[in-house]
C-alpha cells in the first residue's frame, strides 16, 4: 500500500505542471552558460528546465520591482 503522507517525487510534481510547447532561442555568453549549467547540476534539473525556472523567478521579481517603482 502506498504511503499517502509521503512527499511527491520530482517526477510527479513535474507531470502536474502546465505543458511547455513554445520554443525560445537566446544567445548567452560561455560564462553565463556555465553558471546556468552549475545551477542545473545543483538542482538536478535539465538546462532547459533551469532556464525556465530562472526566467519565471526573474519575471516575478521584475513585476514586484515594477510595482514598487510605480
Amino acid at each position: 500500500m502506498p504511503n499517502v503522507n509521503a512527499m511527491p517525487s520530482k517526477e510527479n510534481v513535474r507531470a502536474q505542471q502546465a505543458p511547455c510547447n513554445q520554443q525560445l532561442n537566446i544567445y548567452i555568453t560561455a560564462e553565463e552558460r556555465e553558471r546556468i549549467e552549475q545551477v542545473a547540476r545543483e538542482e538536478m534539473r535539465t538546462v532547459s528546465a533551469t532556464i525556465r525556472m530562472l526566467s519565471l523567478r526573474g519575471l516575478s521579481q521584475y513585476k514586484a520591482d515594477t510595482l514598487i517603482a510605480d
